[in-house]
């Protein structure tokens, strides 16, 4: 890459309990619809919009590094403990910043689904997200999102049935939803069962 070509780095946050190959097929498309260099994973301690999760952040953190690995995405995706090693919950705006800070020159992007691009403006300090990231937004089968033409935004197509709810539901019924190293860890710990 030569020294005037920006780095694009996505950030794909969430609670991955568990990661499923929904989340992985939607990395694996948002990465080539949206040219992407590579994609961080990022496992929160806890979400702002959600109750405390199942499974510890020291094992959504090894689910994530398992599943890439299993899948050999490791050269383009990689798994962060920025958000699981502070001692509080984190906003996306703290993770971006100190992205930033320590990689400034990459163009960062935030992944998400049409869900959360509904209530992005709802999110801490979304003004600051708005100047700083491009947003990739992933619509199933192509469905129509929110316009917002302040915001710099891609819409791209990607769909899987997989449920985390669904696969924390009943497990033994969705097991195929979640990839054989994530399978194993989750039997080994009794998580879901």
């Amino acid at each position: 890459m030569s020294p005037d070509i920006r780095k694009k780095i996505a950030i794909f946050g969430g609670s991955f309990d568990p990661v499923h190959l929904g989340h992985l097929g939607m990395i694996k498309a948002a990465r080539e619809q949206a040219e992407l260099d590579e994609v961080r994973l990022m496992p929160c301690w806890q979400s702002p919009f959600k109750d405390q999760t199942i499974a510890t952040g020291e094992q959504r953190y090894k689910m994530l590094q398992l599943a890439v690995e299993e899948l050999s995405y490791q050269s383009w995706a990689s798994v962060s403990r920025y958000e699981i090693d502070r001692p509080q919950r984190s906003y996306s705006w703290q993770t971006v910043q100190h992205l930033r800070s320590e990689q400034p020159d990459a163009e960062w992007c935030w992944l998400l689904g049409t869900d959360q691009w509904q209530q992005i403006e709802q999110w801490a300090e979304s003004e600051r997200l708005r100047n700083w990231l491009k947003f990739i937004v992933v619509s199933r089968d192509g469905e129509a999102i929110t316009s917002r033409p302040d915001w710099n935004y891609q819409q791209i197509t990607f769909s899987h049935p997989a449920s985390s709810t669904d696969i924390r539901r009943d497990f033994a019924k969705y097991s195929d939803w979640v990839a054989n190293s994530t399978k194993e860890l989750c039997v080994d710990y009794k998580l879901y069962l």
